[in-house]
Formats: structure tokens, sequence, C-alpha cells
């Protein structure tokens, strides 16, 4: 049933039922993200590249032993945190 602007008003406010026009164009495939969850550190100076996978060299980690893989890195306890205290990115030199 449609109805009207102008007949809403005559109808009891129980009847009254507002449907949005059916979406159009909405069923494209998904695009991944184009930032991922370290996207900080994959811009970083300390990043290195080593055994398949990204690794953090920042000062801090060294001091703890070695690279670090990025999540611990950015965990809590991690050497460079969830704030990434160490991130150094060449643009900004």
């Amino acid at each position: 049933m449609v109805l009207d602007v102008a007949e809403i008003g005559a109808m009891p406010a129980a009847k009254v039922l507002l449907v949005s026009p059916p979406c159009v164009g909405h069923s494209k495939f998904p695009v991944p993200a184009l930032a991922t969850a370290f996207r900080a550190c994959e811009l970083c100076s300390h990043v290195t590249g080593r055994t398949g996978g990204l690794l953090c060299d920042s000062p801090a980690a060294r001091l703890s032993g070695g690279p670090e893989a990025l999540d611990v890195a950015r965990s809590a306890q991690g050497s460079c945190g969830p704030n990434a205290r160490h991130l150094d990115m060449p643009a900004w030199r």
C-alpha cells in the first residue's frame, strides 16, 4: 500500500508505516580497507621485513633483545605501545 503524504494525516497513528525506497547499488563486492591495523608501523622507518613478516626494530625493541613482531611491540606492554611512541616517518624529517 502506497500512501500519499496528504493521506497520512487522515490515517490513525497505529496504521501509518513509512517505508524507505529500496536501496540501489549496495550489492557491490566489499573493498578491502586501505589502512591496516599496523599502518603506522608499515610507514615507520624502524620496520624491518625479516622472516617473511614485518618486525619492529626500534631502539626500544633492541633494548628488549631484538626486533619484535608488530602485535607484540604495539601491545599495551610492548616496546612501542598502542600509541606508537617511537614512530619515525621519513616524511617528517
